[in-house]
Protein backbone atom coordinates (compact mmCIF):
# COMPACT_ATOMS: atom_id res chain seq x y z
CA UNK A 1 0.00 0.00 0.00
CA UNK A 2 2.86 2.42 0.79
CA UNK A 3 4.41 1.73 -2.61
CA UNK A 4 1.16 2.79 -4.27
CA UNK A 5 1.18 6.08 -2.30
CA UNK A 6 4.81 6.73 -3.30
CA UNK A 7 4.12 6.08 -6.95
CA UNK A 8 1.02 8.30 -6.92
CA UNK A 9 3.02 11.10 -5.25
CA UNK A 10 5.77 10.72 -7.84
CA UNK A 11 3.19 10.98 -10.60
CA UNK A 12 1.73 14.15 -9.09
CA UNK A 13 5.08 15.90 -8.68
CA UNK A 14 5.87 16.24 -12.43
CA UNK A 15 2.37 17.58 -13.09
CA UNK A 16 2.92 20.33 -10.54
CA UNK A 17 6.20 21.29 -12.15
CA UNK A 18 4.70 21.46 -15.62
CA UNK A 19 1.80 23.54 -14.34
CA UNK A 20 4.25 26.03 -12.80
CA UNK A 21 6.16 26.15 -16.02
CA UNK A 22 2.98 26.87 -17.99
CA UNK A 23 1.76 29.57 -15.59
CA UNK A 24 4.75 31.83 -16.19
CA UNK A 25 7.96 32.72 -14.50
CA UNK A 26 8.61 31.90 -10.87
CA UNK A 27 9.19 35.57 -10.00
CA UNK A 28 5.64 36.58 -10.97
CA UNK A 29 4.16 34.00 -8.59
CA UNK A 30 6.46 35.21 -5.81
CA UNK A 31 5.26 38.80 -6.25
CA UNK A 32 1.59 37.80 -5.94
CA UNK A 33 2.19 35.75 -2.79
CA UNK A 34 2.89 38.61 -0.30
CA UNK A 35 -0.24 40.43 -1.46
CA UNK A 36 -2.37 37.36 -0.91
CA UNK A 37 -0.70 36.81 2.44
CA UNK A 38 -1.44 40.36 3.55
CA UNK A 39 -5.03 40.02 2.41
CA UNK A 40 -5.32 36.73 4.27
CA UNK A 41 -3.83 38.31 7.41
CA UNK A 42 -6.26 41.19 7.18
CA UNK A 43 -9.19 38.86 6.65
CA UNK A 44 -8.07 36.55 9.48
CA UNK A 45 -7.68 39.52 11.82
CA UNK A 46 -11.14 40.74 10.88
CA UNK A 47 -12.65 37.29 11.44
CA UNK A 48 -10.87 37.08 14.79
CA UNK A 49 -12.30 40.42 15.88
CA UNK A 50 -15.76 39.47 14.68
CA UNK A 51 -15.48 36.24 16.65
CA UNK A 52 -14.56 38.15 19.79
CA UNK A 53 -17.39 40.60 19.25
CA UNK A 54 -19.86 37.76 18.71
CA UNK A 55 -18.55 36.05 21.85
CA UNK A 56 -19.11 39.23 23.85
CA UNK A 57 -22.54 39.84 22.32
CA UNK A 58 -23.68 36.22 22.51
CA UNK A 59 -22.13 35.09 25.80
CA UNK A 60 -20.94 37.89 28.06
CA UNK A 61 -23.74 40.42 27.59
CA UNK A 62 -26.55 37.86 28.02
CA UNK A 63 -24.76 36.35 31.02
CA UNK A 64 -24.44 39.79 32.58
CA UNK A 65 -28.12 40.46 31.95
CA UNK A 66 -29.05 37.12 33.50
CA UNK A 67 -26.85 37.84 36.52
CA UNK A 68 -28.40 41.28 36.88
CA UNK A 69 -31.90 39.80 36.58
CA UNK A 70 -31.07 37.03 39.04
CA UNK A 71 -29.65 39.51 41.51
CA UNK A 72 -32.73 41.68 41.17
CA UNK A 73 -35.03 38.69 41.69
CA UNK A 74 -32.99 37.49 44.66
CA UNK A 75 -33.10 40.93 46.23
CA UNK A 76 -36.86 41.06 45.70
CA UNK A 77 -37.31 37.60 47.24
CA UNK A 78 -35.13 38.54 50.20
CA UNK A 79 -37.24 41.63 50.78
CA UNK A 80 -40.48 39.66 50.47
CA UNK A 81 -39.42 36.78 52.68
CA UNK A 82 -37.45 38.70 55.25
CA UNK A 83 -39.56 41.84 55.29
CA UNK A 84 -41.55 40.91 58.41
CA UNK A 85 -38.40 39.61 60.10
CA UNK A 86 -36.63 42.86 59.22
CA UNK A 87 -38.84 44.72 61.64
CA UNK A 88 -37.47 42.49 64.38
CA UNK A 89 -33.92 42.17 63.12
CA UNK A 90 -33.50 45.84 62.23
CA UNK A 91 -29.85 46.49 61.58
CA UNK A 92 -29.02 42.88 60.67
CA UNK A 93 -31.21 42.94 57.60
CA UNK A 94 -29.99 46.39 56.70
CA UNK A 95 -26.46 45.01 56.40
CA UNK A 96 -27.73 42.28 54.06
CA UNK A 97 -29.27 44.88 51.78
CA UNK A 98 -26.13 46.98 51.91
CA UNK A 99 -24.07 43.96 50.92
CA UNK A 100 -26.46 43.27 48.04
CA UNK A 101 -26.22 46.88 46.90
CA UNK A 102 -22.43 46.74 47.11
CA UNK A 103 -22.35 43.55 45.04
CA UNK A 104 -24.67 45.11 42.47
CA UNK A 105 -22.47 48.22 42.15
CA UNK A 106 -19.40 46.02 41.83
CA UNK A 107 -21.03 43.96 39.08
CA UNK A 108 -22.03 47.13 37.26
CA UNK A 109 -18.44 48.47 37.44
CA UNK A 110 -17.07 45.18 36.09
CA UNK A 111 -19.59 45.17 33.23
CA UNK A 112 -18.64 48.75 32.38
CA UNK A 113 -14.97 47.82 32.25
CA UNK A 114 -15.75 44.78 30.06
CA UNK A 115 -17.71 47.01 27.69
CA UNK A 116 -14.70 49.34 27.47
CA UNK A 117 -12.40 46.39 26.76
CA UNK A 118 -14.73 45.23 23.98
CA UNK A 119 -14.78 48.71 22.45
CA UNK A 120 -10.97 48.85 22.52
CA UNK A 121 -10.75 45.40 20.92
CA UNK A 122 -13.05 46.52 18.10
CA UNK A 123 -10.86 49.60 17.67
CA UNK A 124 -7.76 47.40 17.54
CA UNK A 125 -9.40 45.16 14.96
CA UNK A 126 -10.12 48.14 12.72
CA UNK A 127 -6.49 49.21 13.05
CA UNK A 128 -5.30 45.70 12.11
CA UNK A 129 -7.55 45.81 9.05
CA UNK A 130 -6.14 49.20 8.07
CA UNK A 131 -2.63 47.88 8.60
CA UNK A 132 -3.26 44.90 6.35
CA UNK A 133 -4.76 47.09 3.64
CA UNK A 134 -1.90 49.59 3.85
CA UNK A 135 0.67 46.81 3.69
CA UNK A 136 -1.09 45.29 0.71
CA UNK A 137 -1.14 48.62 -1.15
CA UNK A 138 2.53 49.21 -0.33
CA UNK A 139 3.52 45.75 -1.57
CA UNK A 140 1.44 46.19 -4.69
CA UNK A 141 3.64 49.12 -5.73
CA UNK A 142 6.93 48.24 -7.35
CA UNK A 143 8.81 50.80 -5.25
CA UNK A 144 7.04 51.62 -1.96
CA UNK A 145 7.33 55.26 -0.93
CA UNK A 146 8.66 56.53 2.37
CA UNK A 147 5.14 57.74 3.18
CA UNK A 148 3.94 54.12 2.97
CA UNK A 149 6.43 53.10 5.63
CA UNK A 150 5.46 56.10 7.78
CA UNK A 151 1.78 55.14 7.49
CA UNK A 152 2.57 51.57 8.58
CA UNK A 153 4.67 52.83 11.50
CA UNK A 154 1.84 55.14 12.55
CA UNK A 155 -0.62 52.25 12.51
CA UNK A 156 1.79 50.11 14.56
CA UNK A 157 2.03 52.92 17.14
CA UNK A 158 -1.77 53.25 17.28
CA UNK A 159 -2.16 49.49 17.74
CA UNK A 160 0.39 49.51 20.55
CA UNK A 161 -1.50 52.32 22.31
CA UNK A 162 -4.73 50.35 22.09
CA UNK A 163 -2.97 47.22 23.41
CA UNK A 164 -1.69 49.19 26.41
CA UNK A 165 -5.20 50.53 27.05
CA UNK A 166 -6.65 47.01 26.89
CA UNK A 167 -4.03 45.75 29.36
CA UNK A 168 -4.78 48.67 31.69
CA UNK A 169 -8.50 47.92 31.58
CA UNK A 170 -7.89 44.21 32.21
CA UNK A 171 -5.80 45.06 35.29
CA UNK A 172 -8.55 47.42 36.46
CA UNK A 173 -11.15 44.68 35.98
CA UNK A 174 -9.06 42.20 37.97
CA UNK A 175 -8.58 44.70 40.78
CA UNK A 176 -12.31 45.44 40.84
CA UNK A 177 -13.14 41.73 41.03
CA UNK A 178 -10.72 41.18 43.91
CA UNK A 179 -11.87 44.22 45.89
CA UNK A 180 -14.43 43.71 48.64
Amino acid sequence: MTEQKKSSEQQKAPKTRTTKAKSGSASSSKNAHPARGAAKVGKAAQEFAEGIQKKVENDIVPAAERAKQSLSETTKKVREELGPAAEKAGKGLSSVFKATARATRKSARILGIKASISAEMRKRQKLYTQLGESYYRAQKKKTPAKSDQEALNSLFADIEKVNVEIQTLEVKEKATRESP
